[in-house]
């Protein structure tokens, strides 16, 4: 009997049994990946520290709220058929779009006078003709009345974030760009600053001098840098209100002891305003953004027609991803479980059931593993995990209502009855 074929396609053609990921999309496996474990285990407990509530957005949105939401719409977002929803769709470029649509069509506000989420996931944005990318972005934001301390204390979560993960080098730069009426007298200033200068722009940045000019500042061409240094500062620009809210900011950055480079000449997106920041990690050959902050009143009023204060910061987990991977950063796994169930055999197994219900009942995080590796392999698996301590039951165990607890670092080990392991493994963990 011949080797069976290969599937043809109606083009005539094969195609391969062996399906994979497409191109330029990820995995993230975080039980065979530790760096990811980590990445987004921090992320977790400090969204959860700061008192910010989990959001989760769709994957599909309908193509108007990133054409209205400016800069936040790479421009590339990857195009499904309209068949089927009776208007354009696409991919999520981006997530803080939906994050802002989803607060006003939900209407948030009506219920909350401050709301705080965080959200993190998948994006998509073609990258070049013939193929997309995807990306992991996350990000925070406050919505309703709030005050300058709650800005600063959203600055400090992010930067505790970036600095609980071991990246070195980072730099968090801050600037006020006042209110929209502030930065209409500013770009004509800079404007007429850039007058006599604009042949010696690139092309994108003669462009902004017809539109925003303040994406002149954002530009990355180091001549267009070199003929900005000079140019007037918006802090100068500031009306009385918009400067003293600068002013406390920078105050409370102070008394956390969090500490920032003050840049005149930084600006965040369009539809920014007032508070902007950006986190930078510094490299051999510049530096690379791993997120930007601000006010998103802006974005909101093109998106949904109507104004909404709120403050927030979004970033790439991939960019971190890739940036400690590339400097051979060694992790090591955090304690996931606190308990490590090692039941031996069938008898084992089913009495182990029992065992984890009751653990979990008392709020004991446990891993289990009803398979047919050995103890050795469960132990060492004990280790990886950083379970402080193993429950092992074989069949005697389970037949004598036994359980054996053993210290996974020291090896020590006693045997104790089973209506009393729960308690005695509370008092080791200290519950």
């Amino acid at each position: 009997m011949g080797r069976p074929k290969k599937n043809p396609t109606a083009s005539g053609g094969y195609v391969s049994k062996k399906i994979q990921s497409l191109p330029g999309s990820t995995d993230i496996i975080t039980s065979a990946d530790a760096l990811w474990d980590i990445l987004l285990k921090r992320l977790s407990r400090t969204a959860r520290a700061y008192g910010f509530n989990r959001v989760e957005s769709p994957l599909l949105e309908e193509s108007r709220l990133f054409e209205s939401a400016g800069a936040f719409n790479p421009g590339q977002a990857v195009a499904i058929s309209d068949q089927a929803y009776g208007r354009p769709v696409v991919l999520r470029p981006a997530l803080l779009p939906s994050v802002l649509r989803a607060y006003v069509q939900q209407k948030i506000y009506e219920t909350s006078p401050v709301s705080k989420w965080w959200y993190s996931g998948f994006t998509v944005a073609q990258k070049e003709k013939s193929q997309a990318a995807s990306d992991f972005n996350f990000g925070f934001e406050v919505f309703g009345t709030f005050t300058h301390l709650t800005e600063a204390q959203l600055i400090s979560g992010v930067w505790e974030l970036f600095q609980s993960l071991g990246l070195k080098d980072l730099a968090l730069e801050i600037n006020s760009i006042g209110e929209e009426a502030c930065q209409r007298v500013y770009e004509e200033a800079l404007a007429g600053y850039l007058s006599g200068k604009k042949y010696e722009l690139c092309d994108a940045c003669s462009e902004h001098l017809k539109g925003r000019v303040l994406n002149v500042l954002r530009c990355e061409n180091l001549d267009c840098q070199a003929l900005t240094a000079e140019a007037p500062t918006i802090l100068d620009y500031l009306d009385p209100k918009s400067h003293k809210h600068f002013t406390n900011i920078l105050e409370a950055l102070d008394e956390m002891g969090i500490p920032y480079q003050l840049n005149h000449l930084y600006s965040g997106p369009e539809g920014h305003s007032r508070t902007n920041f950006v986190i930078k990690q510094k490299t051999k050959t510049g530096s690379l953004v791993l997120g930007e902050g601000g006010y998103h009143d802006g974005v909101i009023q093109n998106i949904c027609g109507k104004n909404f204060c709120s403050f927030g910061f979004y970033g790439s987990l991939q960019k971190v991803y890739d940036l400690l991977t590339a400097s051979r950063v060694t992790v090591s796994r955090e304690q996931s479980s606190e308990v490590f169930l090692v039941p031996l055999g069938e008898l084992a197994s089913k009495k182990a059931l029992r065992l984890f219900r009751d653990l979990i009942s008392s709020k004991i995080s446990v891993y289990d593993h009803f398979g047919d590796a050995g103890v050795k392999n469960q132990l060492k698996a004990a280790q990886t995990f950083k379970a402080p301590i193993a429950l092992i039951m074989g069949q005697k165990e389970a037949m004598d209502e036994m359980v054996i607890l053993r210290d996974v670092k020291s090896g020590m080990q006693e045997v104790i009855s089973y209506d009393k392991i729960v308690e005695e493994v509370k008092k080791r963990l200290g519950k």
